[in-house]
């Protein structure tokens, strides 16, 4: 019987862990968008401290930090609903 590595699934946190080594998006991978539909208001959308207290705006989903600024004016093809306003929670706060 041969011993397999399990498939194992990352938590927020964990993927989080050294948002500091992430490369920042380039301006071919975001897109200008002039509704609501920003990397802000996007499911994926979140920020961090390094070290130094610097606020990191990143996507998990990529791995990529956002430029600062950036985050209001575009989003990238995987944008989604922020799912807080179709269910009602937050899990901030839970």
């Amino acid at each position: 019987m041969a011993w397999s590595k399990k498939a194992r699934f990352l938590s927020p946190v964990e993927v989080l862990e050294n948002p500091e080594e992430w490369d920042y998006f380039t301006d071919l991978e975001l897109m200008k968008s002039r509704g609501s539909s920003i990397c802000m208001t996007c499911e994926h959308f979140t920020y961090t401290c390094d070290k130094s207290c610097v606020t990191l705006l990143t996507c998990p989903l990529h791995q990529r930090l956002i430029p600062q600024g950036e985050h209001l004016t575009k989003r990238c093809r995987n944008w989604q609903r922020k799912r807080v306003l179709d269910i009602g929670l937050c899990p901030e706060v839970a």
